[in-house]
């Protein structure tokens, strides 16, 4: 059965009802235009009208997808259920259209907010302005998702479609959750970004505004920022976004990593505290700095010593490499935390009195972040490699 069979049975249920064109779309919350088009066979309802306008004209779900009543002594269950099928198949790749067009529009409203904060803060040196007109554009693509996504679920929800035909919408829930999920995230990003010019300037004149050279160093920290936040939230979302969640080996190294964090965040937070304190006391010519050296020194090599250890006691070599990775990581953040120190400088006047001012600066950050990032991409491909040699007929890799 056609589209057309679709649009002359509305048609005729409409008549049977007595109801105009503009009666229907007022229940309906669409133009009369659109009953029209459905009528003239110009289109087709889609798959988030077919159950108020089943409720309407008391019919079922099934009857308007084939556009016509069904007798109970004339049904033949498998070609009805072919039919059906072909017509939900047809509707709903056509909803999945609509949802993703939309939500272009709603992503293209948040981009346009951030080339619109950047002419306003370069041009016409107003950052805050240009940040208040972008927050606008970011609250309506938000909006609009948000509405369009509510619209599908309420539409759907509870009604005869989602039941025997439920497993036919995948794919429109598939489109809806991961188009919703990157309109939010390119909306976090477009905040993110714009941050450096309601936080920072570069002199203390009122309509000063960051430097490009000093923004363009911020986006270095802040798209690995972005970035890391986005893995995370896939991570903790995979199940909606419809991403099959890859399982851990059986020799996945749980308790050795656990009791590696726990050994190694020990000795590293205790070697960290007597790098801040040497950087500290140091500044007021305090305590002999030669003994936080040492005592930071021991410690780091206890932390590494630890790592060690755990990875020779392993007895898979997979195991050996996430551990060792997660060694290192946990390494690099003590180094990132310690660079932080880098960010106090102290000046002396005349008197002997020490004066204290902090300068920012993205190498620690990025430290932190790149080491984030490496160990997940590590992670992820021993993983891989390792559930691929454990796969049948395949040789595991010890």
């Amino acid at each position: 059965m056609n589209k057309k069979t679709i649009g002359g049975f509305i048609a005729a249920l409409r008549k049977a009802r007595g109801m105009t064109q503009q009666e229907v779309a007022d229940r309906l919350n669409v133009s009369n235009k659109t009953i029209s088009k459905w009528e003239r066979d110009d289109g087709y309802p889609e798959i988030t009208i077919i159950p108020a306008l089943a409720e309407l004209f008391e019919v079922t779900g099934d009857e308007i997808l084939r556009g016509e009543r069904i007798p109970p002594a004339e049904r033949d269950p498998e070609k009805q259920a072919a039919r059906v099928v072909k017509q939900i198949r047809r509707i709903v790749n056509s909803s999945a259209t609509r949802f993703q067009n939309y939500s272009y529009l709603a992503a293209a409203l948040s981009l346009s907010g951030w080339v619109l904060l950047l002419t306003v803060a370069y041009t016409f040196y107003r950052p805050v302005l240009g940040f208040g007109i972008m927050a606008l554009l970011v609250i309506a693509s938000v909006t609009m998702e948000c509405y369009l996504l509510n619209t599908v679920r309420a539409a759907v929800k509870d009604h005869e479609l989602t039941g025997e035909h439920g497993p036919l919408l995948a794919p429109l829930w598939k489109t809806v959750n991961r188009h919703t999920f990157a309109v939010f995230m390119i909306n976090f990003t477009v905040l993110l970004l714009s941050l450096p010019f309601v936080l920072f300037r570069d002199s203390y004149y009122l309509d000063s505004v960051i430097s490009t050279a000093s923004y363009l160093a911020s986006l270095k920290l802040l798209l690995p920022l972005a970035a890391l936040i986005g893995a995370l939230a896939v991570h903790l979302f995979q199940e909606k976004l419809f991403i099959k969640k890859r399982a851990l080996p059986g020799d996945y190294p749980r308790k050795e990593m656990l009791l590696m964090t726990l050994l190694q965040g020990g000795a590293l937070l205790l070697a960290v505290a007597f790098g801040i304190a040497d950087v500290l006391i140091g500044y007021d010519g305090g305590a002999p700095v030669i003994l936080f050296i040492v005592g930071f020194c021991v410690l780091a090599g206890c932390a590494i010593l630890f790592m060690i250890a755990l990875v020779v006691k392993s007895k898979t070599r997979t195991a050996r490499l996430l551990l060792l990775a997660a060694g290192i990581r946990n390494i690099l953040y003590a180094l990132a935390v310690i660079g932080t120190t880098s960010w106090l400088s102290v000046s002396r006047n005349a008197e002997g009195e020490s004066f204290y001012q902090v300068y920012f600066s993205a190498g620690p950050l990025l430290l932190l972040l790149g080491a984030t990032i490496a160990y997940l991409l590590v992670r992820n491909y021993l993983l891989h490699r390792n559930n691929r040699n454990e796969a049948p007929g395949a040789r595991e890799n010890r």
